[in-house]
């Protein structure tokens, strides 16, 4: 299958203007049809039948065929510098084209080639206990610098951490969205997007423009999971995405590895039932995610320990001798409210310290 314009713009019409699922886009393309589709005549409507069956090729044949909208929307692509990926394509992922549903299309921005690297999928609760928010933090951010590629899906809450400490670590890491690459969701991810678009991969299966769908967040986490050499979950409520990623995952032949949650929190008991049924899931430590791989860890010298700056040290310092309140840590510093909040808050994602009952603070 080749690479070319006429092909990418036969897809990016089956995609917007004739509605077609990426399933359907898929058959056709494999059949040799995405091309013909668009103004099919009599016989070829015959043989799309054959293949994506009456009613998508009726959807197709009754599609309007807006050129100049076309057009524009592949300036906007060149413009913004997505790149596409077609299924068959030599960019496109071997770890994709191994999977029973793999997208027709990629659409990417940043570095195409971290998904030919070595990666591990984190996902989790949007809403997660402070322990799964600073446990996805610390094994993502121990297991960049190992070298893997943090895959996860710009969700708030436990994807946000592992996309966020593996860029802190000076690793790389892929945002795989359920919109559209141009479309940032949620909005309140805005800067870590950019970060990651910039020195990281955004990738979706969506043309650029598509907007937030919930059917959209189920689809692509197959592609999470299949990006992915294997899947960690540091926290997952019941019937949660992430569970679907790791039914993907298991689908996939891929490794799964899951952090216990306490049995106190309903946002962990989803991990904590496949935990009971995948036993050998279980991971305590980035050490047994390492082992597992068979990963490389640099050891340990005086230049690795992460570097605070005046603030962190006070307070770690003063940690130390014991757990202390709000007031008196902002005493200390002498730092408005929202400051320390948002540095307090920092450190407990950068694993340092934690917080404690009544707004007290501890070191880790």
């Amino acid at each position: 299958m080749n690479d070319n314009g006429a092909l990418k713009r036969a897809v990016l019409w089956l995609q917007t203007q004739a509605a077609v699922g990426n399933g359907s886009i898929l058959k056709l393309m494999k059949a040799g049809l995405a091309e013909r589709a668009q103004g099919a005549a009599p016989g070829v409507q015959k043989e799309l039948e054959r293949v994506v069956g009456e009613r998508t090729t009726e959807r197709i044949v009754s599609a309007s065929v807006d050129e100049a909208e076309l057009k524009k929307l592949e300036k906007d692509i060149e413009r913004k510098d997505i790149k596409r990926i077609l299924f068959g394509d030599e960019e496109y992922p071997e770890s994709l084209r191994i999977i029973d549903d793999p997208p027709p299309v990629l659409y990417t921005l940043g570095d195409k080639s971290l998904m030919k690297n070595r990666t591990l999928a984190v996902v989790g609760s949007r809403t997660p206990t402070k322990h799964g928010e600073r446990a996805a933090y610390m094994f993502s951010e121990v297991l960049a610098k190992c070298s893997l590629t943090i895959v996860s899906g710009l969700a708030r809450g436990i994807d946000a951490a592992a996309h966020r400490a593996a860029l802190e670590a000076g690793g790389k890491t892929i945002a795989v969205l359920g919109t559209g690459v141009d479309v940032v969701y949620p909005t309140e991810n805005r800067a870590l997007y950019s970060a990651i678009s910039e020195k990281g991969l955004v990738v979706s299966e969506y043309a650029p423009g598509t907007k937030a769908m919930p059917y959209h967040f189920p689809e692509r986490n197959r592609i999470i999971s299949g990006l992915a050499e294997a899947v960690l979950i540091p926290e997952a409520r019941e019937k949660s995405g992430a569970l679907i990623t790791a039914d993907y995952a298991i689908k996939q032949g891929k490794e799964l590895f899951i952090i216990p949650s306490s049995v106190y929190t309903e946002l962990g008991r989803g991990s904590n039932r496949l935990l009971k049924e995948l036993q050998g899931a279980m991971v305590l430590s980035p050490d047994d995610v390492i082992e597992a791989m068979g990963l490389y860890r640099a050891p340990y010298t005086e230049t690795s320990v992460m570097e605070l700056d005046v603030d962190e040290e006070k307070i770690t310092d003063r940690l130390k001798r014991g757990d202390a309140h709000f007031e008196e840590l902002l005493a200390l510093t002498r730092l408005k409210v929202s400051e320390l909040n948002a540095l307090l808050t920092g450190m407990e994602l950068k694993g340092l310290i934690h917080k404690a009952e009544n707004n007290y603070y501890g070191v880790n």
